[in-house]
């Protein structure tokens, strides 16, 4: 079986942008003491059972980011930015589909009219796909595969 490789940026990244809650982090608190990280914020947090919200303070979290060597908090745009490079990423290596992923990047990543500068050729494109003719297709693809290499380059 495949072991999945722990990644505090990643998991930092998800939480900042709203990915994953706060009833998740005790998980995710045990897990990093298990692959070695350790602090005050991580033990308390690994040891919760069953938190609501109130038992979660937003500096504790950071804390929590930052004895796993993240640089906490992330900024929103900055996640946003990180997951859109995943995606981008997924669709050049056709791990999955370009029109699949730049959808993505449009809907989830940028929430229908959160686009950056960096990501708003994809999301027009995205649009234009949408409803575009059969015969387009294939320009439409060949137009994202490069607004998504123009991305990724600029990212390094």
């Amino acid at each position: 079986m495949e072991q999945i490789k722990f990644d505090p940026d990643k998991l930092a990244v998800l939480y900042y942008f709203g990915d994953l809650s706060y009833w998740q982090l005790p998980a995710i608190s045990a897990d990093a003491l298990e692959h070695g990280f350790d602090g005050r914020a991580l033990r308390r947090l690994a040891g919760l059972v069953n938190p609501v919200a109130s038992d979660i303070r937003p500096e504790e979290i950071d804390s929590a980011f930052r004895e796993m060597g993240v640089s906490a908090p992330v900024p929103k745009d900055e996640a946003r930015l990180a997951l859109a490079t995943e995606a981008a990423k997924r669709a050049m290596s056709s791990e999955s589909n370009v029109f699949n992923e730049a959808t993505h990047i449009r809907i989830h990543i940028c929430e229908w009219h959160n686009a950056p500068p960096e990501l708003r050729s994809i999301v027009a494109l995205s649009e234009e796909s949408e409803h575009a003719p059969r015969w387009k297709w294939d320009q439409l693809e060949k137009q994202l595969r490069d607004a998504m290499s123009r991305f990724l380059s600029n990212r390094k």
